[in-house]
């Protein structure tokens, strides 16, 4: 498919069938996934992406067009995963994690490794261990709202055995 400007375009479908023209290029460069159905030329027609919902993918593409739109912030990218060394990127990658719902940041880090966005995948995953650092097991189970299946002699058996994670 050819669009506007000369560049060509490729078209994603969602697995709720939401479909999305994005241009080749970027998501090329954003996405291992695509990139290698591109270079053995399996992105002709509609491309499934039957593990990314809509309302997913649409943020997904919002964060490849922002970051890998320019060849020269791509390569910066590529060079450090937790600074672009722009800081208009680095507070875009700030607003776009914060004040995510934990389901809605965990569908983003799933669909970033599945379409191997690696910086994304990067930047979600950097976000849930900011929001675990310093945490007790407790608050922990509470964050991600966890059940503690252990019986109480069993949680005592674990934290005796693995006493210096607990400390």
């Amino acid at each position: 498919m050819a669009g506007g400007g000369g560049s060509k375009m490729l078209t994603l479908e969602s697995s709720d069938g939401h479909k999305f023209e994005v241009k080749e290029a970027i998501m090329a460069a954003a996405s291992g996934t695509i990139r290698i159905m591109v270079e053995d030329d399996c992105a002709g027609g509609v491309i499934p992406l039957p593990q990314v919902t809509g309302r997913i993918l649409s943020r997904v593409i919002d964060y490849c067009n922002k970051h890998y739109a320019d060849p020269d912030a791509a390569a910066a990218a590529a060079a450090d995963p937790f600074s672009s060394g722009d800081p208009v990127l680095d507070r875009f990658d700030g607003d776009f994690v914060g004040g995510l719902d934990q389901d809605t940041l965990f569908d983003i880090m799933v669909a970033a490794n599945y379409l191997e966005v690696q910086r994304l995948l990067d930047l979600t995953c950097k976000t849930v261990a900011d929001q675990i650092r310093g945490k007790t097991v407790e608050e922990m189970r509470e964050h991600f709202h966890v059940v503690n299946d252990y019986t109480e002699e069993e949680e005592k058996a674990v934290r005796r055995e693995n006493a210096f994670a607990f400390e």
